[in-house]
């Protein structure tokens, strides 16, 4: 058996010991914000296991704090003042299945298996893991035997096979590519993948999306019961969703994942290069932790990871007090920055805007109404109001609405096909010709619906996020001037979920990425956005677009369901082409969403403290700043353990 190793970094093999199979890995990338599963897994919970705003003290245990001196390992004591912008509330928590779970854990202080180097989909440099391998169905991979965790006790076997079961609890995606996990030795586990699964896909799902929590913390819920129930729900789950979430297993997973959830975790304890010192609603302190099984790479104290929104950041940006800033700058802000001394910025792809409609929502349930919107909203104007027309803007409108990025366009549809699809040019007339068409009247300048009550729609977004508000502005006045009065309902960004999760919105913002256009279609309409099958929102409706629609080239199917298992059995290849011609012609025909914009990521980096920064190409990226635009906090982590990123004398 041949293993993927550190040793070999991105992509090589080399040999490995021949007398134990090896684990799989999980993913990040094929859905960076974790995909559901077709099966229906958690019941609807929202639990309240969490902390509020407040100061913890230094080296703080208990709630706010989890101790950490950070002097242990080589190098400088500056600390890096990092800014992504808006990255916690005003209430979190330490339990990563929390649905206020703490995200700046990722890559920093908790670790993957490992990290896709993106955008390949079949390329990854080891993290939590140093080699895997696949021998028929089972992905086995082997866990680093010098990791620990930040208590001092070692990482193994045990953590990763507890982890992937309470995930099972989640829905997570990996158990749409596995029938069962078991512990080899006390560093290896394997999967068993189910047959016919795509390698590519798994180890996606494994190696780069799953992140591995402690046993000590989260084991005590995974019971022999458990350890049954999980495999035997997800083995039936994919042969016959509907009697699998008739079982029994189904429902004593769905309340196990409640209990897990509830937990109230009062130190967070990680694996990777940095430890959580403290936190508050407007810092976050990570020291560099000692114990990292490459401390000696880490050259710098630690990092004060700030949080708020853009407004917050503009005022430090601009006074040069940040080395590292992730946030989106206006075409104004953009100018100031030109005078600001040792500034420079990186421009790695981005995801794409996308507006949902309710589909749901009378009148919005109407496909002609969806289309005489598509015919009024000037995308161009949306995206040029909040990035302006210059490169590294933040931001470039789409002409074509085909559901998916630009970037996977090229790559899987042709011009031919993309010559046949609606470009939604703005065009009153069509648009006043589809409403006449519906019963709508326009009596004193303002429409009318069938009913008789006037048509008016209102946009939903976080209201720290200036340049989607900045678009949605846009997009209401030209409504508004249209007969349709429009407006823009900016709260925060935990209620704009919630309320478009739960279905309790008209047309809202949703930011689109994935490895494969599969990924993208089902980010929208599978089950995560659309009729929600598992998790914290199982059972709401979301965007309520179908569930069941006749696709041009499937026929009449569930959208949900069916998007769920193409996105995780169809590897790259012809029947991905074929599938993505499908999707499109329904995105374009029936605008359940319109993807408006894509974003280019703005990365704002400072030679004014530390240097030896990535190096950026003539296009203003490279692959490890492609990785931090996939995975910002990741792709960070990875570029520091390789040794980028140094303080200056």
């Amino acid at each position: 058996m041949l293993f993927k190793t550190a040793a070999s970094q991105r992509g090589h093999t080399m040999p490995g010991p021949s007398n134990r199979p090896r684990a799989s890995v999980l993913k990040v990338s094929r859905r960076v914000r974790r995909a559901l599963v077709t099966g229906v897994v958690g019941l609807a919970v929202i639990v309240t296991a969490a902390c509020t705003a407040g100061t913890a003290a230094n080296g703080g245990n208990g709630e706010n704090g989890s101790g950490g001196s950070g002097t242990g390992s080589p190098g400088s004591d500056k600390y890096l003042n990092f800014f992504p912008c808006c990255s916690w509330g005003t209430t979190w928590s330490y339990n990563p299945y929390n649905v206020n779970g703490l995200t700046i854990q990722h890559g920093l202080i908790t670790l993957p298996l490992a990290i896709q180097n993106y955008p390949s989909l079949t390329d990854y440099t080891p993290q939590l893991a140093d080699k895997w391998a696949v021998s028929g169905n089972t992905l086995t991979v082997h866990v680093r035997e010098d990791a620990k965790w930040q208590d001092n006790t070692s990482v193994t076997s045990k953590d990763v096979y507890d982890t992937a079961l309470l995930d099972g609890t989640r829905g997570d995606a990996l158990w749409n590519d596995i029938t069962g996990v078991k512990i080899i030795d006390p560093h290896t586990v394997a999967f068993q993948l189910k047959s016919g699964q795509p390698v590519a896909l798994a180890e996606n799902d494994i190696l780069a999306s799953v992140d591995v929590y402690p046993s000590s913390v989260y084991g005590k819920f995974v019971t022999p019961q458990l350890e049954k129930d999980v495999p035997a729900y997800f083995q039936e789950e994919q042969k016959d969703p509907t009697k699998a979430s008739a079982m029994p297993e189904f429902k004593r997973m769905g309340d196990t994942f409640k209990q897990v959830a509830a937990l109230k975790v009062n130190t967070l304890i990680g694996d990777g290069p940095f430890k959580l010192n403290n936190i508050t609603t407007k810092e976050a302190k990570l020291d560099r932790w000692s114990g990292f099984w490459a401390a000696h790479k880490i050259k710098f104290g630690g990092i004060n990871y700030y949080n708020g929104d853009n407004q917050t950041i503009y005022p430090q940006l601009l006074s040069n007090n940040l080395d590292l800033a992730g946030v989106y700058k206006p075409p104004p802000i953009l100018k100031q920055l030109e005078s600001v001394p040792d500034q420079h910025q990186a421009l790695p792809a981005g995801f794409g805007f996308v507006l949902g409609f309710n589909s749901s929502h009378y009148p919005l349930n109407m496909t002609a109404v969806r289309q005489a919107l598509a015919y009024v909203i000037p995308r161009q104007q949306m995206t040029e109001a909040a990035y302006g027309t210059k490169t590294g803007g933040g931001g470039t409108w789409k002409q074509v609405n085909t559901g998916i990025s630009p970037a996977f366009e090229s790559l899987y549809l042709n011009r031919d096909q993309l010559d046949q699809l609606n470009t939604y040019p703005v065009d009153p007339d069509k648009a006043t010709k589809l409403l006449d068409s519906k019963g709508f009247k326009k009596q004193n300048g303002q429409w009318l619906m069938p009913n008789g009550k006037p048509f008016t729609l209102t946009f939903t977004a976080d209201a720290s996020t200036s340049d989607i508000v900045t678009s949605f502005t846009s997009a209401a006045q030209a409504l508004t001037a249209f007969g349709i009065k429009s407006d823009v309902a900016a709260t925060s960004g935990a209620q704009q979920l919630a309320d478009q999760h739960n279905g309790n919105f008209e047309a809202g913002i949703f930011f689109d990425s994935g490895s494969s256009p599969l990924d993208m279609y089902n980010f929208m309409m599978g089950p995560g956005q659309n009729f929600s099958s598992s998790g914290n929102y199982a059972g709401k409706r979301g965007i309520g677009f179908g569930p069941k629609v006749n696709v041009p080239g499937l026929g009449t199917v569930d959208i949900p369901t069916t998007l769920a298992k193409q996105a995780s059995s169809t590897p790259p290849g012809q029947a991905m082409k074929e599938y993505t011609w499908d999707w499109a012609r329904l995105v374009n025909q029936q605008v359940p969403y319109i993807w408006y914009g894509t974003k280019v990521r703005q990365y704002s980096y400072s030679t004014k403290n530390f240097d030896n920064w990535p190096p950026v190409d003539r296009d203003g990226s490279s692959q490890l700043w492609d990785i931090m635009g996939n995975n910002f906090t990741a792709g960070l982590s990875l570029a520091i353990q390789e040794g980028y990123i140094t303080p200056k004398p």
